[in-house]
């Protein structure tokens, strides 16, 4: 399924230490069935039946849902695999699981042109995303929960076969307007600089190295290079 390889492809697992890279987690379904249900409210009267696909103005709902699993091997030398504080040190072969899900409202507009059977529309509105995965090998498994909420829209062809049957091609697109790693990191930096503070040094040091790996996965370079700056002051000051 595209839109879940997509995503779970995406995720770099957390670097482990300051200096450590990390294996990225991979989890691929290109032969998912991907059941959906979509519902709209004609904004446009009418006076064609409402089973009908009709010009005009709309909204527009729809909700999906993806669940597939996928293997990924780790090859003696190869990076960790790092997900929610747990490290899946290599070699080993590990089962990747996700559950992904996404629900949107949109605005529509629509137009059959002359009164011909082939149409164009448009839509816009905001999508919420939810993916759920776990990693898990021989001797241990660790889960997390990914979530975010951003803007969405697309355009496409309908084309009306009968009086209430129609087939719909589109292209959409999804962005994400929450910014969670960089959040998460900035959190982890005061948490390293309060337990500097109380003299806790190790826990300066974890957290400071969360930070820094959260800010590598993000590719914010700069913070991450303030990350290491903190580090090499811990390890001074320890």
């Amino acid at each position: 399924m595209k839109c879940s390889h997509l995503l779970v492809g995406a995720l770099t697992a957390f670097s482990l230490g300051g200096c450590l890279s990390t294996t990225r987690i991979d989890a691929e379904d290109n032969h998912l069935f991907l059941p959906s249900v979509k519902g709209s409210v004609n904004l446009t009267q009418s006076k064609e039946s409402p089973s009908q696909p009709q010009n005009g103005h709309a909204l527009e709902f729809e909700a999906f849902r993806a669940r597939s699993s996928d293997s990924q091997s780790l090859a003696a030398g190869q990076s960790p695999v790092i997900l929610n504080n747990t490290t899946f040190s290599a070699p080993q072969q590990l089962r990747n699981d996700f559950d992904f899900r996404f629900a949107s409202a949109s605005w529509r507009w629509r137009k059959f042109f002359a009164g011909r059977s082939l149409g164009l529309e448009t839509f816009a509105g905001l999508g919420y995303a939810w993916l759920d995965l776990t990693v898990s090998s021989p001797s241990q498994q660790a889960s997390q929960h990914f979530s975010t909420l951003g803007p969405q829209g697309g355009v496409g062809l309908i084309w009306r076969l009968r009086p209430s049957t129609s087939l719909q091609a589109r292209i959409a697109g999804f962005a994400s307007a929450t910014d969670g790693v960089n959040r998460a990191a900035a959190a982890f930096v005061s948490l390293a600089e309060v337990s500097r503070t109380a003299r806790r040094h190790e826990d300066a040091i974890a957290a400071g190295q969360r930070a820094l790996a959260l800010y590598q996965q993000k590719g914010n370079t700069a913070a991450a290079r303030h990350a290491e700056t903190l580090l090499l002051d811990f390890a001074v000051a320890g």
